[in-house]
C-alpha cells in the first residue's frame, strides 16, 4: 500500500528515513537503469546546457524564438510515448522499447553537427531527440516501478533520479569545458555527447537485466487507443493527470528562468552552461531524502511543497536584489522543486495503475505535462517579447499559485479516498 495522505502511526516521524538504510531496498536493476540515465543526461545536458547561448545570444534570436524551440523541446516526445507504451505493455518488452529509446536519442546528437545554423534543420533535430526520450521514459519508469517493492517505492525512483541528476550536473560542465579549451566550437560538444549516448545505450543493454514479462492476471491486450483512455479512467489517476497538467501549464522551463537570471545578475553569457550545473547538484543531494520522506510522511504534500519551491524562484527574481544570495537561494530552490516533485510523480502514478498498463498511464501523465510545459514555455516567451521578463513572471507567479491551491484540494480529495495497487513484495 502506497500512502498520499499522513504519516503511519507505526512510523515514526522523528527518526530519519535516510539514515536508516533506505537505499539498501533498492534493488540492482534500478542503480543500472540510474546508470543508463546517468550517462544519457550527460549527453542529453551537454547540448541542452548550450542551446541559450546559441540560439538567443551566438544565433541572435529573440526570447519568443527560444521559448518556441523549448515548446517544441517539451512537447515532441508527446508524438510518440503512448504508442511506443502500449507497444512496450502490449509486448512485455519494456528493456527492449527503452533502448529503441535511448539509441534513437543517440543518433540524433550527430543531427545537431549536419543542422549547423539553419533553423528548420535544428528544429527536426530536437524533434528527433526528444522523441527519443518520449520513447523511453515511460518504458524505463515501469521497469523501476517493475522491480521495486511498495514500501520502496519513492525511495527507488529517487535513487535513479538522483543519478539521473548527477549526469545532469556532469553534461554541462563537459560542455563548458569544451567550449572554454574552443570557443564556439560547439561541433566538439556535439560529437562528444553522441559518444556519451553510445556508451549509455551500451550499459542498458548489457547491464540490465529484465526478460519480457507476461502476468498471468493480465491478459495482452492489442494497442489502441482505448487502452490509454481506459488508463486515464483508472481510480484516482485522472485526479492525478488533472493536478498534474494545471500545475505544469504554470511552470517555467529551465532554459527561459536561466536567461532571466542571466539578464537579472548581468554575468558573462558564456557562463550560463554553468548554471546548468548547479541546480542538477542541489536535486542530486536532494533526490533521496525526498523520496524516502514521501514514503513515510505521504507524496501529495511532498509532490506540492516541490511546487511551493518553483513560486519562490519566481518571486526571488521578480522581486530580489542582484547579487551571489540570489544565485544561490534560486539554484537551490529550483533544485528542491525538482527533487520533490519529478520522481514523487513518478512513484505516485506506479501505485496508481495496474502492471499491465503502467507504463501506458506514465507515457499519458508524461504527455499531458510535457505539452502543458511546451504552453508555458511558449506564452512565457510572448510575454516577455512584448511586455518584459518582470510581467511575465508575475503571471506566471500568479497563475502557479493557483495550480497549487486547486491541485491541492484535487489531490488530497479524490487520492484519499483511492485504493492503491499493491507492488511486489
Amino acid at each position: 500500500m502506497y500512502d498520499f495522505g499522513a504519516p503511519s502511526s507505526a512510523n515514526s516521524p522523528a527518526r530519519v528515513p535516510w539514515r536508516n538504510h533506505a537505499w539498501a531496498g533498492v534493488r540492482p536493476t534500478v542503480w543500472f537503469l540510474g546508470l543508463t540515465s546517468l550517462l544519457t543526461d550527460v549527453s542529453s545536458e551537454m547540448v541542452t546546457s548550450v542551446l541559450p547561448l546559441y540560439v538567443v545570444l551566438h544565433l541572435g534570436m529573440t526570447p519568443l524564438a527560444l521559448g518556441a524551440l523549448d515548446g517544441i523541446y517539451q512537447g515532441a516526445a508527446a508524438v510518440v510515448r503512448t504508442l511506443s507504451a502500449l507497444v512496450a505493455d502490449r509486448l512485455g518488452r519494456h528493456k527492449s522499447v527503452a533502448v529503441a529509446g535511448y539509441g534513437t536519442s543517440a543518433i540524433a546528437k550527430l543531427g545537431y553537427l549536419a543542422a549547423g545554423t539553419a533553423w528548420p534543420a535544428l528544429v527536426g533535430v530536437v524533434v528527433a531527440d526528444r522523441m527519443g526520450k518520449g520513447i523511453r521514459t515511460a518504458p524505463r519508469d515501469a521497469l523501476i516501478a517493475q522491480h521495486s517493492s511498495s514500501s520502496h517505492l519513492a525511495t527507488s525512483f529517487g535513487a535513479h533520479r538522483a543519478m539521473d541528476a548527477a549526469g545532469a550536473a556532469l553534461g554541462p560542465l563537459a560542455a563548458f569545458g569544451i567550449l572554454m579549451l574552443a570557443p564556439g566550437r560547439f561541433d566538439q560538444v556535439f560529437v562528444a555527447s553522441f559518444c556519451v549516448a553510445v556508451v549509455g545505450v551500451a550499459a542498458l543493454v548489457l547491464l540490465v537485466h529484465a526478460p519480457p514479462v507476461h502476468e498471468p492476471a493480465a491478459p495482452r491486450t492489442r494497442v489502441s487507443v482505448a487502452l490509454a483512455l481506459r488508463t486515464v479512467a483508472a481510480p484516482g489517476f485522472r485526479t492525478l493527470l488533472i493536478a498534474t497538467c494545471a500545475l505544469s501549464v504554470a511552470s517555467v522551463s529551465d532554459a527561459l528562468l536561466y536567461l532571466t537570471l542571466q539578464r537579472t545578475l548581468a554575468f558573462d553569457a558564456t557562463r550560463v552552461p554553468l548554471l546548468f550545473v548547479g541546480t542538477p547538484l542541489c536535486y542530486f543531494m536532494l533526490a533521496g531524502p525526498c523520496g524516502a520522506l514521501a514514503d513515510r510522511l505521504g507524496a501529495t504534500p511532498m509532490f506540492l511543497a516541490g511546487h511551493v519551491c518553483l513560486l519562490l524562484v519566481y518571486v526571488l527574481l521578480a522581486l530580489a536584489p542582484a547579487g551571489p544570495a540570489l544565485l544561490g537561494a534560486f539554484l537551490l530552490l529550483l533544485g528542491a522543486y525538482y527533487a520533490a516533485t519529478d520522481g514523487v510523480l513518478a512513484a505516485m502514478a506506479s501505485a496508481l495503475l495496474p502492471a499491465h498498463a503502467r507504463a501506458t498511464g506514465l507515457s499519458v501523465l508524461a504527455t499531458g505535462t510535457s505539452v502543458a510545459r511546451a504552453l508555458a514555455a511558449v506564452a512565457f516567451g510572448a510575454i516577455w517579447t512584448y511586455r518584459g521578463s518582470a510581467q511575465a513572471l508575475v503571471v506566471f507567479a500568479v497563475a502557479l499559485l493557483g495550480a497549487i491551491a486547486a491541485g491541492r484540494m484535487l489531490l488530497m480529495r479524490g487520492l484519499a479516498t483511492t485504493p492503491q495497487r499493491s507492488g511486489e513484495p
